[in-house]
């Protein structure tokens, strides 16, 4: 479980949380929505830890292991396809199925400078779903990817994550109602 108490963050004189409280459940998968610079992608970094320029209080338990998709892929271009994923996880066998379930397998050795914008993301994904989470933070993840391959990266999501909690930032609302997601409207 992790806890927003009283959050307070402004940027100069924007103001976007006044002692904004909210408890993300365990097991659950949560969908944080609104219109562009409401702070959506600014609350998510607080509850990553990335941002602690706050007033207020964020909980949960110190043993908690954090997972994120960013919004920007931040791969590493000199590296292929299987070694961005397998850079924090180790786990090679478990990267490989990730990537071939998102349909990667194709691409395993292949330099970032050959995939597409949607490939890198599902490698971005793929990334922070290989390593051992309890807590899934993604920011605009299924941005870049057709619609058709959406569907399987999301229900690849539900089945991975069915024991842990997710929380994902998105302009769109039919991904967070494909996801089944608890809405958390800025």
């Amino acid at each position: 479980m992790m806890k927003l108490e009283n959050i307070t963050k402004s940027y100069g004189e924007t103001i976007l949380f006044h002692n904004f409280s909210y408890t993300f459940e365990d097991n659950c998968i949560y969908a944080i929505t609104g219109p562009s610079g409401c702070g959506k992608t600014t609350l998510l970094r607080i509850l990553a830890g990335l941002d602690s320029d706050y007033a207020g209080q964020l909980t949960y338990s110190k043993d908690l292991k954090l997972s994120m998709v960013f919004q920007e892929d931040r791969l590493l271009n000199h590296l292929n396809v299987l070694d961005n994923v397998t850079l924090f996880s180790k786990d090679q066998k478990k990267s490989m199925a990730i990537l071939e379930h998102l349909g990667l397998k194709e691409v395993l050795f292949s330099p970032l400078s050959k995939l597409s914008g949607g490939m890198r993301r599902r490698v971005a994904i793929a990334r922070a779903m290989a390593i051992d989470y309890d807590v899934l933070l993604m920011d605009e993840p299924f941005s870049s990817i057709d619609e058709n391959l959406k569907r399987t990266i999301m229900d690849m999501v539900k089945q991975e994550t069915a024991a842990k909690q997710v929380i994902f930032v998105t302009h769109n609302p039919a991904e967070a109602t494909y996801l089944n997601a608890t809405l958390l409207p800025l």
